[in-house]
């Protein structure tokens, strides 16, 4: 069993150090886990969201330390990178200048707005709940489109503002799971969903199907902020993945695929 999507006390919203994690993962068999922390975007208003870019050689200092000091568990080296158009000369410049075994693509801001984030969700009112969905996959689209990521995450996160749109979205969801098929990309199976306000996972079931049908490869995240959340609600998650008719996930070493078994 595996988790790609983990954030430590680095990411500035979350408790544990490294190894915490890394302890949490061994105690909960785990064969391997990969951190993917918030890239830190220095011209970005996001005090809060993500790593200050000061602290981003003690992150890949203590991810490089984990994997010689647990022989026992596979540590990659990963990071979530936003998609986000007015900075993106610095996140393409950014990833290439590290070793990551892979990169989450995501999509947290719809302009100025971390529509994410609770304290802002006042800001829905200002844009509407179905032209938020509508933006938020056309990102998606584009984000694909770049060539920068491996894994696309938390694919329907504007639930987590608690408001479904009014609007019939499925066309904008079709268009962006095709856009990830056409790239080859991998969707993150993120089970933080089931944490907080939408009870259920990103995406949700309806979207994996379709997902499957298309032979879009999943990968398995707790996306977890606190070590005791490595690999939350994975087991049932793996057996609705099974239902479905996913029988592996995707792993990476140095942006390479393979596939291994749920």
């Amino acid at each position: 069993m595996i988790d790609y999507h983990l954030h430590s006390y680095l990411c500035r919203h979350g408790h544990g150090d490294i190894y915490q994690y890394v302890e949490s993962a061994i105690e909960k068999g785990l064969s391997e886990i990969g951190f993917a922390e918030h890239i830190p975007v220095p011209e970005l208003d996001d005090p809060t969201g993500r790593m200050a870019i000061e602290d981003w050689d003690t992150y890949i200092d203590d991810v490089l330390a984990a994997q010689k000091n647990y022989p026992d568990i596979i540590v990659r080296l990963g990071v979530e990178a936003d998609y986000l158009p007015p900075h993106m000369r610095f996140i393409e410049k950014f990833l290439a200048a590290y070793p990551f075994d892979y990169v989450i693509g995501s999509v947290h801001f719809v302009a100025d707005w971390d529509f994410s984030n609770p304290a802002l969700a006042h800001r829905l009112d200002e844009i509407g709940v179905n032209r938020l969905y509508t933006l938020y996959y056309q990102l998606i689209q584009e984000a694909a489109d770049t060539g920068l990521y491996d894994i696309i995450g938390h694919f329907d996160l504007p639930k987590k503002t608690g408001v479904a749109p009014t609007d019939d979205i499925s066309d904008n969801i079709t268009a962006a799971l095709v856009r990830l098929q056409k790239n080859d990309l991998v969707l993150d199976v993120n089970t933080s969903g089931l944490r907080k306000e939408p009870g259920e996972i990103y995406p949700g079931r309806d979207i994996l199907e379709h997902a499957f049908q298309l032979n879009i490869p999943v990968t398995m995240g707790s996306d977890a902020h606190h070590p005791s959340e490595v690999a939350a609600d994975f087991a049932k998650t793996r057996t609705m993945l099974k239902e479905i008719g996913y029988m592996t996930c995707s792993v990476f070493n140095q942006r390479q695929r393979t596939r291994v078994d749920l």
